[in-house]
């Protein structure tokens, strides 16, 4: 079919290297045309006029975008576009063409995939420094607003250093946008102008894309289809604001109960801290019986109830006046507590929010973590339900209600409290432990729970946080200080290394032997092997105040960057040259780390030395403040992703969990600590599957899969810049061994990263968002789960 003489087209602006324009035909209106890209009559590109382009004629559906090289730029004067096998042209661009008047000359672009976010940057290049707002419309109407908050380094001539200016950000949409329709958004500066990729066109159903299925004509189909669409949902899951709450939890209420399986009747019993309403569902199923504490400080009163409580009643609940449940959420409860043989079983909740006037905000927590309970007290957080037969009889019964979740956990296994990842309780005030309480932790509260860690943990210590009252920092030490040896993998960037050990020397105080290990990985300039020659002659030299020794070697490794087999060479070294005599901890520490305080090894290597630790990572800080890792999740484009990047160190962070030493499946190998033992018994890092990338999460997995905790700390503050020595893998090379690193780790390890004990199924897995800061659209499956590493 070829064109009438009506067929129209207009080449609209050239972005960069974005070229875009429509084609259209009166005669055929329906017809998407192949266009052609012409420079100065040579052949350049072909592209399918299909996508939605604002002022293309007809249904709109007639627009292209063509990605031209500045080779192909350079080389031409003027554009030209015609249909795919026509000489007629369209229309013409002449070269270098000036932007549209409508149109920002800064260096900008929005992007969309998948989900309620838009990306992107923006930044005036005659003002780096000027923070432009971002504005998003719809038929005129304002739906969204934001200024960039991300760092983003402005393009330079080749061989300048790139100028660092905050220019990256993100925009959440209102789930309302989520209805099913084409929504075409509108994103402009703040003095009207769009920003390039603008116009967005959005297209999102509440539920996903389960809906497809339904067009499926046989079962097969259906299979088929279904298969299909779980494989997209994993590779770009989508997530909504939090601040639509109440919108998603109406779009997505709590699964109902099903029919009680246990025969004979159940009853609940709910403790009641304080005199008022307390707004209970009716639950045929089971029996409830309520006691009231007027005063919950009240030891005698409380014992007393608690302990009728669990003589007459087959579980324990606490709530506060003005809470309410969801419907069924006991009998939801007392399901997950009987079937799966359950000793404690707590939920997800809501709470109002401090700020006058915003919604309610959610409590979405992870699997039983023992660390982050010493920390913070989740587990009664939303409904905790807890077997009554646990508290019956207990050694030390709890004298408060704060006490309760320590008392049970005492008296059961860890694979026996369960987590059920819904909100079956709606707080009436808000969360005290969400890191921001005004009033500090009471002392006697605080010297209760330091008696039962001393019980599980003699050389353990909890104090309440300087600045956040409510949370408690957790640390340990040693009566014997085992010697660690910290492997420093390096190339040249002396100016690095210098750094990481001049701060290794001046900013840690350890009292046993420290042994740096450098890598040498071909370095070629003169100045780097002075340094190497210069740190290992200086021999044994004293590291801090409390007696520590340092020494420095440097072992070549006269191989291609393998980063996996560079520490594996090292390790092996220690043990082949040391022996017995080898140090036992070992450290995975980059050149690119600068130390920040002294106690930082201490830290890290007291809470490695615990029974059943498989390793322990820090908290690590870009230059400029901002948290670079705060642990490692799970699921995130099928992979794992950082927590912690939009956080400043100081912030709270979700539920306060930037302040936690708390358990992950993974932490970075860019220091991390672990048994030189443990290392070798499950081979090391992966030099052939994972050279370069995620290494580190098979490494962690591993271990997890062996009933190991890998548990990431606040107490050890580093700096990190990350990926300064080796660049990000931008290269064909590169990024082709990337790609297969990546399907490595999906093949070997897809449940457990999907379904990650640390993250909860209602929290988005959404690349365009950091972990903990959207909501799932839709939620994975909420299914009841405790602590262990799925398989």
């Amino acid at each position: 079919m070829t064109a009438s003489s009506d067929g129209q087209g207009r080449l609209t602006g050239l972005y960069g290297n974005l070229l875009k324009g429509w084609a259209w035909d009166a005669a055929a209106p329906g017809r998407r045309w192949a266009v052609a890209i012409h420079g100065d009559g040579r052949p350049l590109a072909l592209a399918q006029a299909e996508d939605f382009h604002p002022e293309a004629p007809g249904d709109g559906a007639h627009g292209f975008s063509v990605v031209l090289s500045d080779t192909q730029l350079d080389a031409c004067r003027q554009l030209t576009l015609t249909l795919a096998n026509a000489e007629r042209p369209l229309d013409t661009l002449t070269l270098p063409a000036a932007p549209p008047a409508n149109r920002t000359p800064e260096h900008s672009r929005v992007h969309w995939q998948p989900g309620l976010v838009l990306r992107g940057w923006l930044v005036d290049t005659h003002d780096p420094q000027r923070q432009a707002s971002i504005e998003v419309h719809e038929q005129g109407q304002r739906i969204a607003r934001t200024t960039p908050t991300r760092w983003d380094a402005l393009p330079t001539p080749a061989g300048e250093p790139h100028e660092r200016v905050e220019g990256g950000f993100q925009i959440r949409l209102p789930l309302s946008l989520a209805d099913g329709r084409r929504h075409v958004l509108t994103v402009r500066d703040d003095q009207g102008r769009e920003l390039a990729g603008s116009p967005v066109v959005i297209q999102e159903w509440p539920e996903g894309l389960a809906h497809w299925q339904a067009h499926a004509a046989t079962e097969s189909q259906r299979t088929l289809l279904t298969r299909q669409l779980e494989r997209y949902e994993q590779l770009l899951p989508r997530g909504v604001d939090p601040a639509d709450y109440p919108a998603w939890l109406a779009a997505f209420p709590v699964t109902p109960p099903e029919a009680p399986s246990r025969s004979g009747p159940v009853t609940v019993g709910v403790i009641q801290l304080g005199s008022g309403a307390l707004h209970l569902p009716d639950t045929p199923a089971l029996g409830v019986r309520t006691w009231v504490i007027d005063a919950p400080d009240d030891t005698h009163a409380y014992q007393q109830a608690l302990s009728d409580a669990c003589r007459r009643c087959d579980a324990i609940a606490q709530l506060e006046p003005g809470d309410r449940l969801a419907e069924g959420a006991l009998a939801r409860a007392w399901q997950v507590l009987h079937e799966q043989q359950a000793a404690i079983v707590y939920s997800d909740f809501d709470a109002p929010a401090r700020q006058p006037d915003a919604p309610r905000q959610p409590g979405f927590l992870p699997a039983w973590d023992p660390d982050r309970h010493w920390c913070q007290d989740f587990l009664s957080a939303g409904l905790c339900l807890v077997r009554s037969d646990v508290l019956r009889d207990h050694p030390r019964p709890p004298a408060t209600p704060d006490e309760l979740t320590y008392a049970a956990v005492e008296c059961c296994d860890a694979e026996a409290i369960w987590h059920l990842p819904e909100p079956l309780r709606h707080r009436a005030r808000p969360w005290a432990e969400d890191g921001l309480a005004d009033a500090p932790c009471a002392a006697e509260h605080l010297e209760r729970l330091q008696a039962r860690l001393a019980h599980h943990d003699p050389l353990a210590t909890l104090a309440a946080h300087p600045a956040h009252h409510s949370l408690r920092r957790l640390t340990r030490r040693l009566d014997d200080w085992p010697a660690v040896a910290l492997i420093v993998p390096t190339r040249d960037a002396l100016g690095l290394l210098k750094r990481c050990l001049d701060t290794l020397l001046a900013h840690t105080d350890y009292p046993g032997q420290v042994h740096v290990l450098i890598v040498d990985n071909q370095s070629q300039r003169p100045e780097t092997r002075a340094y190497f020659a210069e740190q290992t002659a200086a021999g044994t030299r004293p590291l801090g105040r409390s007696g520590g020794r340092l020494t420095v070697e440097v072992l070549a490794y006269p191989h291609a960057f393998n980063y996996a087999a560079i520490n594996n060479a090292a390790v092996a070294h220690l043990t082949r040259t040391h022996g017995e005599a080898a140090a036992p901890v070992i450290g995975l520490l980059n050149n690119d780390i600068e130390c920040l305080h002294d106690d930082w090894l201490c830290r890290l290597v007291a809470l490695l030395m615990r029974p059943g630790t498989g390793a322990v990572g820090a908290k690590l800080q870009w230059p400029n403040g901002m948290v670079q890792h705060g642990g490692v999740i799970g699921g995130v484009h099928g992979l794992a992703a950082h927590i912690g990047n939009a956080w400043q160190n100081d912030d709270a962070g979700h539920l306060g969990m930037n302040h936690l030493t708390q358990r992950f499946s993974a932490v970075t190998a860019a220091c991390l600590l672990m048994r030189r033992a443990d290392y070798q018994a499950i081979g090391g890092l992966d030099a052939r599957d994972f050279p370069v990338g995620f290494n580190d999460v098979d490494l962690c997995l591993k271990l997890r899969a062996r009933g190991q905790a890998v548990v990431w700390t606040p107490e050890a503050r580093l700096i990190h810049a990350e990926s300064a020595t080796r660049g990000k893998d931008e290269s064909a090379e590169k990024a082709a061994r990337a790609q297969r690193e990546m399907a490595n780790l999906r093949r070997r390890w897809s449940q457990a990263l999907l379904n990650d004990p640390a993250y909860n199924p209602n929290l988005s897995l959404d690349t365009a968002s950091d972990p903990f800061t959207s909501l799932a659209l839709p939620p994975r499956e909420r299914r009841a789960r405790n602590a262990r590493l799925p398989r």
